[in-house]
């Protein structure tokens, strides 16, 4: 599941909803303000008021798909895995593994 996190994450939620700032602000019960603040990621402390709004979309029934080059991933891993702890773990050796084919200067350790 997709978690919440970010100003494009509400922006995606509401034009999948075709809802306005003001209409989400209203559901949520926070301020118009609160909302715009938090699209553009400026002046929204860690408070009560975005706790709610993001609470609220991470909560909401509409699942937020995930970015397009990770569902190439994740499909191809669906495909593939047998649900099984046991197999969950090769495949991540797998992909562990293909990180040692990385140039030098893009890995991440």
């Amino acid at each position: 599941m997709h978690v919440v996190q970010h100003g494009s994450d509400i922006r995606e939620f509401m034009r999948r909803e075709a809802m306005s700032e003001a209409a989400l602000a209203k559901r949520v019960g926070v301020s118009q303000s609160t909302v715009s603040r938090a699209i553009a990621g400026t002046g929204v402390r860690h408070g009560a008021a975005r706790s709610k709004l993001f609470t609220f979309i991470h909560n909401s029934n509409i699942s937020m798909p995930p970015k397009k080059g990770v569902q190439r991933v994740v499909t191809a891993f669906e495909r593939i895995w047998d649900r099984t702890d046991e197999h969950a773990a090769a495949v991540a050796r797998i992909i562990d593994a293909l990180d040692d084919l990385r140039p030098v200067a893009t890995k991440r350790r």
